[in-house]
């Protein structure tokens, strides 16, 4: 749940203003590479009807813990870049 409330945040702020992404151009392509195997793993979780098979899935973890990585450095840079325009 936590990648995918931080994925809705960031998503309205990259997939939303390319003001945002020609300030953040390394934070905007992670975000894209993030974006993408979220929308992909989702989609499989989607055309899984067993909750524990989707949720078991080889990879999905590790898939899930590399975008709340991946999310968390984005914010990041997000954050210090609307305090340095303060």
């Amino acid at each position: 749940l936590q990648v995918q409330k931080t994925w809705m945040y960031l998503e309205n702020i990259f997939i939303g203003s390319e003001d945002i992404r020609k300030q953040l151009p390394q934070e905007s392509i992670m975000f894209d590479s993030v974006n993408a195997v979220f929308i992909a793993k989702m989609r499989i979780m989607a055309d899984t009807v067993n909750v524990l098979k989707a949720t078991t899935t080889p990879g999905m973890l590790d898939a899930f813990t590399e975008m709340d990585a991946k999310l968390e450095k984005i914010q990041k840079g997000l954050e210090n870049y609307l305090e340095k325009k303060r």
